[in-house]
């Protein structure tokens, strides 16, 4: 090359059609990344809970600074795509103490909710879905001891009240998928919500 700088070529490599060093670097010396949680343990929490609703929980290592616990903080974009109005939704809650007002042992701390709401055939059910799941999850029977049962349950309840709604556009649904996080435990659930359940 006249007048420039000839491109580094890595050790190793021959000098005819290489990629230059200040580029990105080769794919094998790239460190490997390690999952939170391996297949096994998707497998064994898999095992352990009825996934037919879809959701799934998983615990952190306990081995791995027990006395650690998380702050949570998120968040949010959304996009509007080819659509002309936007159908979905979106929850970040990185404080749940602070956001329900309360301090009860009922409620494990520190906790986070999010959710993505992704609306169809109107909005309706992506804001109600949006603006009650939370409550139906926290006055379900079986929270706090079974989240996982609360969680199902919450999905179910808000299925019903969509389905029995005279105020909500009867053809709009929407596909939730949510994170409910309380100190190093993640419960996470996805349901599609439709009126005619």
């Amino acid at each position: 090359m006249s007048g420039g700088v000839e491109p580094e070529t890595p050790p190793g490599s021959s000098s005819g059609g290489s990629t230059p060093v200040g580029g990105k670097p080769p794919r094998h010396h790239l460190t490997s990344i390690r999952h939170c949680a391996s297949s096994a343990r998707i497998a064994a929490a898999t095992a352990d809970f009825d996934l037919d609703s879809g959701t799934l929980s998983l615990i952190s290592p306990t081995d791995i600074r027990p006395g650690f616990l998380p702050v949570f903080r998120s968040g949010s974009c959304a996009d509007i795509g080819t659509k002309s109005y936007m159908e979905d939704e979106h929850v970040c809650v990185d404080n749940l103490i602070e956001h329900l007002g309360v301090r009860t042992p009922v409620i494990p701390a520190p906790g986070a909710f999010y959710g993505v709401f992704d609306g169809h055939g109107g909005t309706d059910a992506a804001c109600f879905v949006r603006k009650n799941l939370l409550r139906f999850i926290i006055e379900d029977g079986h929270f706090p001891s079974s989240i996982e049962k609360a969680i199902r349950s919450a999905f179910v309840r808000a299925d019903h009240a969509i389905a029995d709604s005279h105020s909500l556009d009867r053809n709009s649904g929407t596909t939730a998928l949510t994170a409910l996080i309380f100190g190093r435990r993640l419960s996470s659930g996805i349901r599609k919500e439709r009126p005619s359940c």
